[in-house]
């Protein structure tokens, strides 16, 4: 049942307001009428996304005109038959896990970019930024992180608004984005994941271990998305965004590369405590 609350959107937004959580202002709709256009217009900026999905199928970030919202329903709709619409918050995507009461550790996850060395093309750039991230997330046959494809058409074009080619030289330390900050699927973007357990602030993490009780998941990845990790969440700071009861264990296993958190074994320690 906990499962179950936890994949329809709607129900664990209300558990989590009801204990007096930080949740981003949404309203669930069927279809892209008055209401859906009403709260567009009041929050100027939204994400859309299926009501009881999950690994971000069908969800459209960064919303901000009317003909953008209808198709982004229309797109949701394809997943499900109804529909969130939610705020959206500035700021930074964030994972904490969460193991039988305990916030474990948190994870960053940064739109993939690249940084200028003076000599390499942003087509090498690329390829070498798949390389390094796939060595250093790759966890048997899976992994984290999804490659950035050199010939995707939504790549081309966000280069060619940035008045930029595959072949251009970066300047050393020009850093450029990848992905478009506009109207853009969330499935479609290649993220790198940083660990920042060290940052979180210990509002933050009691936070996260409120989201997970109030809807009695033992084990869970509360999507957090703000400013700032190492300050409290608040209207000004984002909120709570997902709570997520099956989190998968191929990021959290980035924790063992900043030797900060051997998630593993506090998930094992759990399992077989007396």
């Amino acid at each position: 049942m906990a499962g179950l609350l936890a994949k329809n959107k709607d129900a664990s937004n209300l558990l989590l307001r009801r204990r007096g959580l930080p949740v981003p202002d949404y309203i669930v709709v069927s279809q892209a009428g008055e209401e859906a256009v009403r709260f567009l217009n009041t929050h100027r900026m939204v994400i859309v996304k299926p009501l009881d999905t999950s690994r971000s199928v069908g969800v459209t970030l960064r919303i901000d005109r009317e003909d953008d919202l209808e198709n982004a329903v229309k797109t949701a709709r394809l997943h499900s038959e109804q529909v969130m619409i939610q705020q959206y918050v500035e700021g930074t995507d964030f994972r904490v896990l969460v193991i039988g009461g305990k916030a474990i550790g948190a994870l960053e996850y940064k739109p993939a970019f690249i940084e200028g060395d003076g000599r390499s093309t942003i087509e090498q750039l690329i390829r070498k930024l798949n390389e390094d991230q796939l060595r250093r997330n790759s966890v048997g046959d899976a992994g984290s992180f999804q490659p950035v494809d050199v010939e995707s058409k939504s790549l081309l074009m966000h280069l060619q608004e940035l008045g930029k080619s595959l072949q251009a030289v970066l300047e050393q330390g020009e850093r450029v984005e990848l992905f478009s900050g506009g109207n853009i699927l969330a499935d479609g973007i290649s993220e790198i994941v940083l660990d920042r357990s060290e940052d979180i602030s210990a509002v933050n993490a009691n936070i996260a271990v409120e989201a997970a009780k109030a809807l009695q998941v033992d084990v869970a990845g509360i999507d957090i998305r703000c400013r700032d990790i190492r300050l409290p969440l608040n209207d000004e700071n984002g909120g709570i965004l997902e709570v997520n009861a099956l989190p998968d264990m191929i990021d959290p296993s980035l924790f063992f590369q900043g030797a900060s958190t051997d998630v593993f074994q506090s998930y094992l320690q759990y399992l077989f405590e007396e």
